[in-house]
């Protein structure tokens, strides 16, 4: 009986040795399939279950041979292994790769992979437009320069509409690594369905195709000399307020992001930041033979957390510098003869916040200076914008009612000396459609007075209708797109008829719904109305109706 007893409890033994080894090896590997760790996790199990009916074995012997002190000194034994194992089972069952609380959805659970967090995101956007500007096969044109619709005018006709899907894809991983150390890596795939473009992607004209880059990859340094400074060095997102004048054109499929530097000082009083970007490698030029023709930004942020009661108060200055001296498109179409560098200097504020004791009224105040060089014209411009709103918070749908006056500069006379048209720089215009969902205007040469009203009927869902009365400043100047392009491409050289300024109207209908956590659904529709000015430099009136369905999937 004894020897038997020896037996069976000596296998078991061996058998939980085995188990638990290989329970330790997987948990300390570096890199395990959650299907590798559900087999080693049913191992251990599978050895905790044979021990448990070895010991009910035992037990039944020992009444037999209850006298045996050797009979419970193994039992004892064998309680201790079950304890051993099932405290591995737990152990393992803790390093499971999923780490439910940290949202880490990963297949790696070493001690590193704990602190990285691993996700992505699929946008699909589906849009109809008809009428012109959004859609580029229109047969009719503002009257531009020569070339027509190869110049870079985007026509617009009665007969003109178009349908496509645009899709964007990215996964990312942000790694935690230490206190003074952390990455991130973002790829992203922008495709039309149906068509491939480039691998450049949006660069010297509009293009929702990028195929597959890197979007986003910095490190940042932290706690710097135990400061409170961050160093952030590497392709990245910036955005500044309202992005107003830098922001990540998110609802493009492709987005924008900046090469460079970025420091970072922040502390519950105030908020400092520097920046130095490579905007564009040679800017968008021929090969020219010169030294240096590249685009950069420089910019600097002091923001003031409690200097005003109940607001934050940024102070802003950026540099745009491009030292192209050939033909430039962009600074072409914007009024600067080619051959010539732009150099603009921007100085800001931004005051955003709520009326202390009363935070239902919420107000924002933005304005800008430029002044520098145009190409061989001097650059003086300006810009501002006032919102402000009031939300009835007590009453069911919690309504919200705003009001918005946005303004910037235009030029009277493109052909003298001076540039005066404002210089919208790095923005995302479409952004809470500050100036349109449609993306027909930019914040140059124009002013926006708007209206809107925003419901929540529930908390998954939010509807807001948006009303725009879009006026130029200087009818002789231009109506600038979203993108920042002149509408029709090139000046023409006669001008443009300066008999009205009045531009267009729009109507906005946005829709939100959060279907699940991860699932979110938005969708839109636009309709810009043409106004005297658009009619007096066009061939026809047609205005445009713009609607969109976009689903956004996140993990």
């Amino acid at each position: 009986m004894k020897n038997r007893l020896w037996k069976t409890c000596l296998g078991g033994f061996v058998a939980a040795v085995f188990c638990a080894a290989a329970g330790s090896q997987s948990y300390g590997a570096s890199a395990k399939s959650l299907e590798e760790m559900e087999k080693e996790l049913n191992a251990l199990r599978a050895s905790v279950s044979a021990l448990t009916d070895q010991i009910e074995s035992v037990k039944q012997e020992k009444e037999v041979v209850a006298s045996s002190s050797d009979t419970n000194k193994e039992v004892e034994a064998l309680r201790n292994e079950v304890s051993t194992l099932k405290e591995e089972m737990r152990t393992a069952a803790n390093a499971e790769p999923t780490l439910k609380a940290e949202d880490i959805a990963g297949n790696v659970y070493s001690e590193f992979a704990k602190k990285v967090k691993l996700g992505g995101q699929i946008r699909t956007r589906a849009e109809y437009a008809n009428g012109y500007y959004q859609v580029p096969t229109s047969n009719a044109t503002l009257n531009g320069g020569a070339g027509g619709a190869t110049a870079g005018v985007v026509g617009r006709g009665e007969s003109s509409d178009d349908d496509y899907v645009l899709n964007q894809t990215r996964i990312w991983a942000d790694a935690d690594v230490n206190e003074h150390l952390r990455m991130f890596i973002q790829l992203q795939d922008a495709r039309t369905f149906g068509a491939e473009g480039t691998t450049v992607g949006f660069a010297n004209g509009y293009d929702e195709n990028s195929i597959t880059d890197l979007h986003q990859g910095y490190f940042d340094l932290r706690k710097l000399f135990d400061l409170p400074l961050t160093v952030r060095v590497g392709r990245q997102e910036i955005i500044w307020g309202d992005h107003r004048v830098l922001g990540n054109f998110v609802w493009s499929n492709v987005g924008r992001t900046f090469d460079g530097g970025r420091f970072m000082w922040d502390t519950d009083e105030i908020h400092i930041e520097a920046i130095a970007a490579r905007v564009d490698e040679d800017g968008f030029t021929t090969n020219d033979g010169s030294d240096n023709s590249d685009e950069n930004l420089y910019a600097a942020q002091f923001a003031f957390k409690k200097l005003v009661p109940g607001a934050l108060l940024e102070l802003m200055y950026l540099s745009r510098n491009d030292e192209d001296n050939v033909a430039n498109l962009n600074n072409i179409i914007n009024g600067a003869p080619a051959g010539d560098s732009l150099e603009v200097h921007d100085f800001g504020f931004r005051l955003d916040g709520k009326i202390p004791n009363l935070d239902a009224i919420d107000y924002t105040l933005e304005a800008h200076g430029q002044f520098g060089d145009f190409g061989d014209q001097t650059h003086k411009a300006y810009a501002l914008a006032a919102k402000g709103g009031y939300t009835f918070k007590d009453m069911n749908w919690k309504p919200r009612f705003g009001f918005e006056y946005a303004h910037a500069s235009g030029d009277d006379d493109p052909t003298d000396n001076d540039h005066d048209t404002f210089d919208n720089l790095y923005p995302t215009n479409h952004m809470n459609g500050i100036y349109g969902f449609a993306d027909l205007v930019s914040w140059q040469n124009m002013h926006d007075i708007r209206f809107n009203a925003k419901v929540t009927p529930t908390t998954k869902l939010t509807v807001q209708v948006d009303y725009h009365y879009f006026l130029l400043d200087e009818a002789e100047d231009g109506w600038y797109l979203a993108n920042g392009f002149l509408a029709s491409g090139v000046r023409p050289a006669g001008g443009y008829d300066d008999d009205d300024n009045e531009l267009a109207q729009e109507v906005d209908l946005t829709v939100s719904y959060q279907l699940y956590k991860n699932v979110g659904i938005l969708g839109g529709y636009s309709w810009f109305g043409a106004g005297d000015w658009i009619e007096n430099n066009s061939d026809s009136d047609v205005d445009t109706n713009w609607v969109y369905l976009q689903t956004t999937v996140t993990f």
